[in-house]
């Protein structure tokens, strides 16, 4: 009768250690999500001091050329959605420095 108690109480154990685990890989509400518009503007002027090794920015956005400024803010001249959204975050095309396109599709604004 022992063993029986004790391995039903191992199971019930058991149990309960896995469905805390299944629970703690689910969402929650303070799960970032990527915003709808995929956009993502970083502000490089921050971080322009920053040591090179560390810093996340590419080297190219840290220390922009001239034609590098002016093909960014050509691409968002002809796009008209990107200058829509661009717009709605207050993002202004003179502060623009590069985009990048992220793996997902979405467009990271650098700007100055």
């Amino acid at each position: 009768m022992k063993t029986v108690v004790k391995l039903a109480l191992a199971a019930a154990l058991s149990a309960t250690t896995l469905s805390g685990y299944a629970y703690a890989q689910t969402t929650s509400s303070t799960t970032p999500m990527m915003a709808d518009d995929m956009i993502t503007i970083v502000n490089v002027g921050s971080e322009s001091n920053a040591n090179t090794d560390t810093s996340s920015i590419p080297a190219t956005y840290r220390n922009p050329s001239p034609e590098s400024i002016t093909k960014a803010q050509t691409e968002i001249q002809n796009d008209p959605a990107l200058m829509a959204t661009l717009e709605a975050k207050n993002v202004q095309l003179e502060n623009v420095i590069g985009i990048q396109t992220a793996a997902n599709g979405g467009k990271i604004v650098y700007t100055k």
